[in-house]
């Protein structure tokens, strides 16, 4: 017979992150949402934001009685900051952040204004200001989660400000990492490569064009397909949880092998770009 816990969990064993308090910018689709539903079935409070009320309120019935929903733009400070005093209120401090919210703008050089580059590159203000607005409440030794992009590295044309964004992402995780220290608080970077997510444009295309696209940008993968949001997820939930406690300034990329080992990918053995 399968022994259970007081915790309810198998072999005695307790939930991930039983009785934490979580806190997730942009959890009401993709990957803030899949990492929503991985920390709830893992023991944890929720608290997720969202742009529209409608939207968030929606999520938030759907996930169920430990989570709760603000509305927040990522570039609003103060309304990011109500909403980071009232969930750390609500579920008396915080053990985990992950500042996922963001968004792309195309940047293809000689087209490209200055108010378009300004607003790819705020979204790492938005980090810094969100991690700076969670101090107050973030309890000893919780994790800090930022969200990056195989972009960084990658050199994607038409992607400037886009890539420049998530490598700073990259150099702001190691300063967080270094300040916040002396409190063990710990700041990691998940690095996800090409998710299969509404954000990406084939969603919104004919299905069968949409299933070409999807498995041309998946053959540049070892895995030979895109990652999904799940996968993403269970990263996240990782970094967040005590298993991760010896990792600090450091990234986990999900990207089904594409940056780690392109020359095996389906594509590039086809001699294809």
């Amino acid at each position: 017979m399968m022994r259970r816990s007081v915790l309810g969990s198998p072999w005695g064993i307790g939930m991930r992150l039983d009785r934490k308090s979580t806190f997730i910018t942009g959890g009401t689709s993709g990957i803030g949402l899949a990492t929503a539903a991985a920390f709830l079935r893992e023991g944890a409070h929720v608290a997720v934001t969202g742009r529209d009320n409608a939207r968030l309120q929606s999520v938030v019935e759907r996930l169920g009685a430990r989570c709760k929903g603000f509305v927040a733009d990522a570039g609003d400070d103060a309304a990011m900051a109500e909403a980071l005093a009232a969930a750390a209120g609500t579920l008396g401090g915080l053990d985990a952040l992950f500042v996922n919210a963001g968004h792309y703008v195309s940047a293809t050089l000689g087209t490209t204004s200055r108010a378009d580059v300004e607003a790819q590159m705020k979204v790492v203000a938005n980090m810094f200001m969100a991690v700076q607005s969670a101090l107050p409440h973030l309890r000893e030794g919780a994790s800090v989660v930022l969200m990056g992009s195989v972009y960084a590295i990658m050199g994607p044309p038409g992607a400037g400000g886009y890539a420049a964004s998530k490598a700073a992402c990259r150099a702001l995780a190691r300063s967080m990492a270094s300040e916040l220290a002396p409190r063990s608080i710990r700041v990691n970077v998940v690095v996800p490569g090409a998710v299969d997510t509404p954000g990406w444009p084939h969603h919104q295309m004919e299905a069968n064009e949409r299933d070409r696209q999807k498995r041309a940008i998946g053959e540049r993968a070892l895995i030979n397909r895109m990652v999904t949001d799940t996968e993403v997820a269970n990263a996240v939930l990782f970094l967040a949880s005590d298993e991760s406690s010896g990792l600090n300034a450091s990234e986990i990329v999900i990207d089904g092998g594409t940056t780690g080992a392109l020359a095996g990918s389906p594509r590039y053995l086809r001699g294809e770009p």
